[in-house]
Protein backbone atom coordinates (compact mmCIF):
# COMPACT_ATOMS: atom_id res chain seq x y z
CA UNK A 1 0.00 0.00 0.00
CA UNK A 2 1.39 3.65 -0.78
CA UNK A 3 0.50 4.58 2.93
CA UNK A 4 2.76 7.13 4.59
CA UNK A 5 6.15 5.69 4.96
CA UNK A 6 6.71 2.73 7.98
CA UNK A 7 2.67 3.10 8.58
CA UNK A 8 2.54 -0.47 9.50
CA UNK A 9 5.72 -0.33 11.64
CA UNK A 10 4.59 2.94 13.63
CA UNK A 11 1.44 0.47 15.08
CA UNK A 12 1.76 -1.72 18.31
CA UNK A 13 2.78 -5.18 17.05
CA UNK A 14 -0.37 -7.44 17.86
CA UNK A 15 -2.47 -4.66 15.51
CA UNK A 16 0.72 -4.69 13.15
CA UNK A 17 0.34 -8.49 12.54
CA UNK A 18 -3.44 -8.49 12.52
CA UNK A 19 -3.29 -6.12 9.66
CA UNK A 20 -1.50 -8.05 8.02
CA UNK A 21 -3.18 -11.20 8.48
CA UNK A 22 -6.49 -9.52 6.78
CA UNK A 23 -4.84 -8.79 4.21
CA UNK A 24 -2.97 -12.20 3.86
CA UNK A 25 -6.67 -13.79 4.41
CA UNK A 26 -8.31 -11.54 1.43
CA UNK A 27 -5.99 -12.63 -0.72
CA UNK A 28 -6.32 -16.46 -0.41
CA UNK A 29 -9.94 -15.78 -0.35
CA UNK A 30 -9.93 -13.57 -4.14
CA UNK A 31 -11.94 -15.17 -6.73
CA UNK A 32 -10.93 -14.80 -10.27
CA UNK A 33 -13.02 -11.61 -11.69
CA UNK A 34 -14.23 -10.94 -14.79
CA UNK A 35 -16.73 -8.95 -16.70
CA UNK A 36 -17.79 -7.24 -20.07
CA UNK A 37 -17.02 -4.16 -19.38
CA UNK A 38 -13.82 -2.06 -18.59
CA UNK A 39 -11.15 -4.18 -16.26
CA UNK A 40 -11.73 -2.76 -12.68
CA UNK A 41 -9.98 -1.60 -10.59
CA UNK A 42 -7.09 0.08 -13.30
CA UNK A 43 -4.51 1.15 -10.24
CA UNK A 44 -4.89 2.23 -6.87
CA UNK A 45 -7.91 2.89 -5.08
CA UNK A 46 -8.06 5.93 -2.15
CA UNK A 47 -10.56 5.14 0.33
CA UNK A 48 -10.62 8.89 2.04
CA UNK A 49 -11.30 9.04 5.75
CA UNK A 50 -13.90 12.23 6.89
CA UNK A 51 -11.71 11.69 10.07
CA UNK A 52 -7.76 12.08 11.78
CA UNK A 53 -6.10 9.25 12.20
CA UNK A 54 -6.30 7.05 14.85
CA UNK A 55 -9.73 7.14 16.09
CA UNK A 56 -12.59 4.21 15.44
CA UNK A 57 -13.74 5.26 12.00
CA UNK A 58 -9.79 5.13 11.20
CA UNK A 59 -9.52 1.60 12.31
CA UNK A 60 -12.05 0.56 10.42
CA UNK A 61 -11.13 2.15 7.24
CA UNK A 62 -7.72 0.58 7.04
CA UNK A 63 -8.31 -3.07 8.31
CA UNK A 64 -11.21 -2.46 5.64
CA UNK A 65 -9.33 -1.21 3.07
CA UNK A 66 -6.43 -3.56 3.64
CA UNK A 67 -8.43 -6.69 3.23
CA UNK A 68 -9.98 -5.44 0.45
CA UNK A 69 -7.00 -4.57 -1.70
CA UNK A 70 -6.06 -8.17 -1.58
CA UNK A 71 -9.17 -8.97 -2.61
CA UNK A 72 -9.37 -6.20 -5.63
CA UNK A 73 -5.23 -7.04 -6.28
CA UNK A 74 -4.61 -3.43 -6.33
CA UNK A 75 -3.28 -1.05 -3.45
CA UNK A 76 -6.08 0.58 -1.36
CA UNK A 77 -4.47 4.06 0.08
CA UNK A 78 -6.44 5.58 3.10
CA UNK A 79 -6.14 9.29 2.87
CA UNK A 80 -7.39 10.94 6.15
CA UNK A 81 -9.17 14.27 5.43
CA UNK A 82 -10.83 15.86 8.83
CA UNK A 83 -12.81 18.74 9.12
CA UNK A 84 -15.79 20.18 9.25
CA UNK A 85 -17.58 17.09 10.74
CA UNK A 86 -16.43 14.81 7.58
CA UNK A 87 -18.43 17.80 5.02
CA UNK A 88 -14.91 18.48 3.67
CA UNK A 89 -13.93 14.82 3.07
CA UNK A 90 -17.38 13.99 1.27
CA UNK A 91 -16.84 17.06 -0.75
CA UNK A 92 -13.72 15.60 -1.98
CA UNK A 93 -15.47 12.10 -3.01
CA UNK A 94 -18.45 13.80 -4.38
CA UNK A 95 -16.49 15.61 -6.83
CA UNK A 96 -14.12 12.86 -7.90
CA UNK A 97 -13.82 11.22 -10.80
CA UNK A 98 -17.19 8.23 -10.83
CA UNK A 99 -14.67 5.28 -11.83
CA UNK A 100 -14.38 3.47 -8.44
CA UNK A 101 -10.81 4.61 -8.02
CA UNK A 102 -12.05 7.35 -5.29
CA UNK A 103 -14.23 5.78 -2.26
CA UNK A 104 -15.61 7.48 0.57
CA UNK A 105 -15.76 5.91 3.83
CA UNK A 106 -19.26 7.31 5.04
CA UNK A 107 -21.58 7.66 8.27
CA UNK A 108 -24.06 8.81 10.47
CA UNK A 109 -21.82 12.50 9.95
CA UNK A 110 -22.68 13.05 6.59
CA UNK A 111 -25.96 11.58 6.90
CA UNK A 112 -26.96 14.33 8.87
CA UNK A 113 -25.05 16.86 7.27
CA UNK A 114 -27.51 18.45 4.74
CA UNK A 115 -29.57 19.74 7.66
CA UNK A 116 -26.67 21.13 9.55
CA UNK A 117 -24.44 22.42 6.54
CA UNK A 118 -26.55 24.68 4.72
CA UNK A 119 -23.98 26.07 2.51
CA UNK A 120 -22.93 23.01 1.35
CA UNK A 121 -22.02 22.75 -2.47
CA UNK A 122 -23.27 19.34 -2.43
CA UNK A 123 -26.34 16.66 -1.71
CA UNK A 124 -24.50 14.46 1.40
CA UNK A 125 -27.44 12.17 0.70
CA UNK A 126 -27.98 11.88 -2.63
CA UNK A 127 -24.37 12.54 -4.60
CA UNK A 128 -22.94 9.57 -3.25
CA UNK A 129 -23.49 5.98 -5.01
CA UNK A 130 -23.90 3.72 -1.91
CA UNK A 131 -21.71 0.50 -1.86
CA UNK A 132 -22.31 -1.43 1.47
CA UNK A 133 -22.38 -0.61 5.02
CA UNK A 134 -19.45 -2.15 6.77
CA UNK A 135 -20.36 -1.65 10.60
CA UNK A 136 -22.34 -0.51 13.34
CA UNK A 137 -21.39 -0.14 17.29
CA UNK A 138 -24.59 1.25 19.82
CA UNK A 139 -23.98 4.44 22.07
CA UNK A 140 -23.87 3.76 25.52
CA UNK A 141 -25.42 6.48 27.93
CA UNK A 142 -23.56 6.12 31.69
CA UNK A 143 -23.87 7.96 34.81
CA UNK A 144 -20.91 8.98 37.17
CA UNK A 145 -20.85 7.32 40.19
CA UNK A 146 -20.77 10.34 42.00
CA UNK A 147 -24.40 11.08 40.85
CA UNK A 148 -25.72 8.06 42.77
CA UNK A 149 -28.44 6.70 39.17
CA UNK A 150 -27.59 3.12 38.20
CA UNK A 151 -30.83 2.99 36.19
CA UNK A 152 -33.52 5.08 34.43
CA UNK A 153 -35.99 4.61 36.88
CA UNK A 154 -33.75 7.07 39.69
CA UNK A 155 -32.17 9.26 36.77
CA UNK A 156 -36.34 9.72 36.43
CA UNK A 157 -36.42 9.88 40.29
CA UNK A 158 -34.13 12.46 40.25
CA UNK A 159 -35.52 14.95 38.01
CA UNK A 160 -38.92 14.66 39.31
CA UNK A 161 -37.52 15.63 42.66
CA UNK A 162 -36.12 18.97 41.04
CA UNK A 163 -32.36 17.99 40.22
CA UNK A 164 -30.29 20.30 37.66
CA UNK A 165 -28.55 17.02 35.59
CA UNK A 166 -25.96 17.33 33.11
CA UNK A 167 -24.84 15.11 30.37
CA UNK A 168 -22.02 15.17 28.65
CA UNK A 169 -21.12 14.17 24.16
CA UNK A 170 -18.11 14.54 22.13
CA UNK A 171 -19.92 17.86 20.64
CA UNK A 172 -22.45 19.43 19.09
CA UNK A 173 -24.28 17.66 16.39
CA UNK A 174 -22.27 14.74 16.41
CA UNK A 175 -24.73 11.23 16.38
CA UNK A 176 -24.03 11.14 20.27
CA UNK A 177 -25.72 14.14 20.77
CA UNK A 178 -28.47 14.09 18.25
CA UNK A 179 -29.21 10.45 19.93
CA UNK A 180 -29.26 11.59 23.69
CA UNK A 181 -31.45 14.68 22.64
CA UNK A 182 -33.73 11.89 21.13
CA UNK A 183 -33.82 9.92 24.14
CA UNK A 184 -34.43 12.98 26.26
CA UNK A 185 -37.63 13.56 23.99
CA UNK A 186 -39.12 10.10 24.07
CA UNK A 187 -38.24 9.97 27.97
CA UNK A 188 -39.13 13.00 28.75
CA UNK A 189 -35.63 14.13 30.44
CA UNK A 190 -34.64 17.37 31.14
CA UNK A 191 -31.20 17.31 31.10
CA UNK A 192 -28.35 20.11 30.24
CA UNK A 193 -26.06 19.33 27.42
CA UNK A 194 -22.24 19.69 27.57
CA UNK A 195 -20.52 19.45 24.80
CA UNK A 196 -16.83 18.26 24.58
CA UNK A 197 -13.95 17.79 21.69
CA UNK A 198 -14.07 14.45 21.96
CA UNK A 199 -15.09 11.16 23.66
CA UNK A 200 -11.80 11.08 25.99
CA UNK A 201 -13.23 14.45 27.21
CA UNK A 202 -15.97 13.21 28.23
CA UNK A 203 -14.92 10.05 29.93
CA UNK A 204 -12.42 12.22 32.48
CA UNK A 205 -15.21 14.63 33.65
CA UNK A 206 -17.83 12.10 34.05
CA UNK A 207 -15.43 9.94 35.86
CA UNK A 208 -14.48 12.94 38.22
CA UNK A 209 -18.45 13.79 38.54
CA UNK A 210 -18.05 16.68 36.70
CA UNK A 211 -21.20 15.85 34.55
CA UNK A 212 -24.00 13.35 35.87
CA UNK A 213 -24.48 11.66 32.77
CA UNK A 214 -22.18 10.83 29.18
CA UNK A 215 -23.17 8.85 25.88
CA UNK A 216 -20.39 7.86 23.86
CA UNK A 217 -19.51 4.65 21.45
CA UNK A 218 -19.51 1.55 23.56
CA UNK A 219 -16.09 0.31 22.18
CA UNK A 220 -13.47 3.17 24.27
CA UNK A 221 -16.55 2.83 26.93
CA UNK A 222 -15.70 -0.71 28.08
CA UNK A 223 -12.72 -0.69 29.88
CA UNK A 224 -14.20 2.30 32.30
CA UNK A 225 -17.40 0.29 32.34
CA UNK A 226 -15.55 -2.73 33.62
CA UNK A 227 -13.98 -1.40 35.85
CA UNK A 228 -16.69 0.04 37.32
CA UNK A 229 -15.26 4.10 36.88
CA UNK A 230 -18.89 4.66 35.03
CA UNK A 231 -22.01 3.27 35.37
CA UNK A 232 -23.83 1.51 32.24
CA UNK A 233 -27.71 2.58 32.06
CA UNK A 234 -28.33 1.69 28.39
CA UNK A 235 -27.02 0.90 25.21
CA UNK A 236 -28.75 3.06 22.05
CA UNK A 237 -29.73 -0.45 20.26
CA UNK A 238 -32.59 -2.41 19.86
CA UNK A 239 -30.57 -5.27 21.02
CA UNK A 240 -27.94 -6.26 23.86
CA UNK A 241 -24.35 -6.32 22.61
CA UNK A 242 -22.48 -9.30 22.65
CA UNK A 243 -19.20 -7.19 23.97
CA UNK A 244 -21.77 -5.98 26.98
CA UNK A 245 -24.72 -8.61 27.70
CA UNK A 246 -25.20 -6.96 30.87
CA UNK A 247 -26.39 -3.77 29.57
CA UNK A 248 -29.70 -3.23 28.83
CA UNK A 249 -30.89 -1.70 25.38
CA UNK A 250 -32.95 1.32 25.20
CA UNK A 251 -35.65 -0.20 23.91
CA UNK A 252 -36.00 -2.66 26.42
CA UNK A 253 -36.62 0.77 28.45
CA UNK A 254 -39.73 2.12 26.49
CA UNK A 255 -37.73 4.15 23.66
CA UNK A 256 -38.86 2.37 20.44
CA UNK A 257 -37.54 2.37 17.18
CA UNK A 258 -34.34 2.90 18.62
CA UNK A 259 -31.28 1.28 16.50
CA UNK A 260 -28.62 3.85 16.31
CA UNK A 261 -24.87 4.09 17.18
CA UNK A 262 -21.78 4.77 15.28
CA UNK A 263 -21.61 3.06 11.99
CA UNK A 264 -19.61 3.06 8.80
CA UNK A 265 -20.67 2.13 5.39
CA UNK A 266 -18.61 2.79 1.99
CA UNK A 267 -19.55 4.97 -0.95
CA UNK A 268 -18.31 6.14 -4.42
CA UNK A 269 -19.48 9.34 -6.32
CA UNK A 270 -22.53 9.22 -7.78
CA UNK A 271 -23.02 7.76 -10.98
CA UNK A 272 -20.23 4.85 -10.71
CA UNK A 273 -21.31 2.41 -13.29
CA UNK A 274 -22.96 -0.48 -11.80
CA UNK A 275 -20.55 -3.13 -12.67
CA UNK A 276 -17.85 -1.33 -10.40
CA UNK A 277 -20.51 -1.16 -7.69
CA UNK A 278 -21.34 -4.63 -7.66
CA UNK A 279 -17.58 -5.80 -8.10
CA UNK A 280 -17.04 -3.17 -4.78
CA UNK A 281 -20.32 -4.29 -3.11
CA UNK A 282 -18.84 -8.08 -3.45
CA UNK A 283 -15.54 -7.00 -2.16
CA UNK A 284 -16.22 -5.46 0.47
CA UNK A 285 -18.44 -8.12 1.79
CA UNK A 286 -15.53 -11.03 1.66
CA UNK A 287 -13.62 -8.34 3.72
CA UNK A 288 -16.03 -8.53 6.42
CA UNK A 289 -16.12 -12.49 6.67
CA UNK A 290 -12.75 -12.37 7.79
CA UNK A 291 -12.23 -14.02 11.11
CA UNK A 292 -9.74 -11.37 12.31
CA UNK A 293 -11.72 -8.87 10.66
CA UNK A 294 -14.86 -9.80 12.35
CA UNK A 295 -12.81 -10.20 15.98
CA UNK A 296 -11.10 -6.65 15.65
CA UNK A 297 -14.91 -5.62 15.45
CA UNK A 298 -15.81 -7.22 18.55
CA UNK A 299 -12.95 -6.05 20.29
CA UNK A 300 -14.08 -2.38 20.00
CA UNK A 301 -17.85 -3.40 20.49
CA UNK A 302 -18.84 -3.26 16.71
CA UNK A 303 -20.80 -5.71 14.67
CA UNK A 304 -20.09 -6.49 10.61
CA UNK A 305 -23.05 -5.16 8.85
CA UNK A 306 -22.88 -6.11 5.45
CA UNK A 307 -25.36 -5.33 2.57
CA UNK A 308 -26.62 -4.16 -0.81
CA UNK A 309 -26.16 -0.78 -2.00
CA UNK A 310 -30.49 -0.38 -1.69
CA UNK A 311 -29.89 -1.35 1.76
CA UNK A 312 -27.36 1.15 2.59
CA UNK A 313 -29.04 4.38 0.68
CA UNK A 314 -32.14 3.12 2.85
CA UNK A 315 -30.16 2.84 5.86
CA UNK A 316 -28.47 6.59 5.74
CA UNK A 317 -31.83 8.04 4.71
CA UNK A 318 -33.62 6.40 7.74
CA UNK A 319 -30.51 8.05 9.84
CA UNK A 320 -31.34 11.55 8.32
CA UNK A 321 -35.30 11.48 8.25
CA UNK A 322 -34.69 9.92 12.30
CA UNK A 323 -32.39 13.29 13.33
CA UNK A 324 -33.84 16.00 11.46
CA UNK A 325 -36.59 17.19 13.72
CA UNK A 326 -34.37 16.81 16.24
CA UNK A 327 -31.57 19.17 14.26
CA UNK A 328 -34.53 21.83 13.52
CA UNK A 329 -35.80 21.84 17.47
CA UNK A 330 -31.89 22.56 18.55
CA UNK A 331 -31.62 25.30 15.96
CA UNK A 332 -28.01 23.80 15.08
Amino acid sequence: MNEKPGFLFALPINRRRMLQRLGAGAAIAAPVWSHSATPYPTGPVTLVVPFSAGGQFDSIGRAVALAMAADLGKPMIVENTGGAGGTIAGGKVARAKPDGQTLLLYGGNLATAGDIYKTLDYDPLNDFQAISRLSLAPHVIMASPASGITSFKQLRDKLNSGAKLSYGSPGVGTSMHLTFELVKQQMGLDVLHVPYKGGANVMTDLIAGNIDLGIIAIGPALSFIKNKKVVPLGLTSKARSKVAPEIPSLSELGVTDLDTGSWAGLSAPKATPAHIVERLNQSAHRALQSADLKRMFEEQGFVATPTTPAQMKQFSVQEAKAFSAVIRNLKL
